[in-house]
């Protein structure tokens, strides 16, 4: 009985070498030639190539078998494709496939980073040296009446309007001259960076500088031509205080954080490479 359990042990030792050998063998017969599929590669190779501007999107379980079969086709071809391009060297010639690969890379190296540790006092202290990230710009509400300068006295005669507010006179000699602006007719609630993209900086801050007012304002001119301005509202510049800006200053910190953890991990990795110089 003695004998025949070490037969059997050096048996199965001897059948385990086999294996081994012929697994090792046939590994470097394969070359790197295998590529493997399952349901889960397919399902997150499914949702990476999605088209996001798709209003439906299709859950990869509900897919049809036709679906799934084209998908894995497509998926074993551009498999094959990276690895000839790999193999060609490719990566080493083109400044796409370099930039591209760096790109993974990095967010690789983002991704296994440890969440940040941040505390209140880290998040306090952010505020207090960047309050000016966190100001409310003035907002104005206002409509315009629109008129272009090839018109034979219009300066003149919207200058008379203005220090008038003469509504009959608007309708003899104005009505009959006003223009359609390129965009919008009444703004609410907009700041000066949005009205400097409609109107130009110097006309945005001139209309910045007016009162809110029953009258008819101007004439104001702007790059199109010139405008009467009624402002319905002004508000002013508000200073945010730490609780109305806590979500934006955590996010803030959390970015900065990110980007100096990055930094150092990358400085790190960098220091295990040896560099020589030709």
């Amino acid at each position: 009985m003695v004998i025949d359990k070490k037969i059997l042990t050096l048996c199965g030792i001897s059948l385990g070498i086999v294996v081994i050998f012929f697994g090792l063998l046939a590994k470097d017969n394969d070359n790197g030639r295998s590529i493997i599929i399952s349901n889960n590669i397919l399902e997150n190779f499914y949702i990476s190539n999605r088209n996001l501007e798709d209003p439906i999107f299709i859950e990869f379980n509900d897919l049809t078998d036709i679906q799934i079969l084209s998908m894995r086709n497509e998926y074993i071809k551009r498999e094959i494709l990276k690895r000839e391009a790999l193999a060609w060297g490719l990566d080493k010639i083109d400044p796409l496939i370099l930039s591209r690969l760096a790109q993974l890379g990095e967010q690789t190296v983002i991704n296994n980073l440890l969440d940040d540790d941040i505390s209140n006092e880290d998040l306090m202290t952010f505020y207090n040296e960047n309050k000016y990230l966190y100001i409310e710009d003035p907002r104005i509400t206002f409509s315009h009446i629109f008129f272009r300068k090839n018109h034979d006295n219009i300066l003149d005669s919207l200058i008379q309007f203005s220090q008038s507010q003469d509504m009959v006179f608007f309708k003899n000699f104005l009505s009959s001259k006003v223009s359609m602006f390129p965009y919008q007719k009444n703004y609410s609630q907009k700041n000066n960076s949005f009205i400097s993209g409609h109107f130009s900086e110097n006309t945005a801050n001139t209309i910045f500088g007016l009162s809110p007012d029953e009258k008819w304002q101007g004439p104001i001119e702007s790059p199109f031509g010139y405008h009467l301005i009624k402002v319905v509202s002004l508000s002013k510049e508000i200073q945010k205080n730490y609780e109305e800006s806590k979500e934006l200053v955590f996010a803030k910190v959390k970015e900065k954080k990110r980007k100096e953890n990055l930094k150092m991990e990358l400085e790190k990795r960098i220091s295990q490479y040896k560099i020589i110089e030709k």
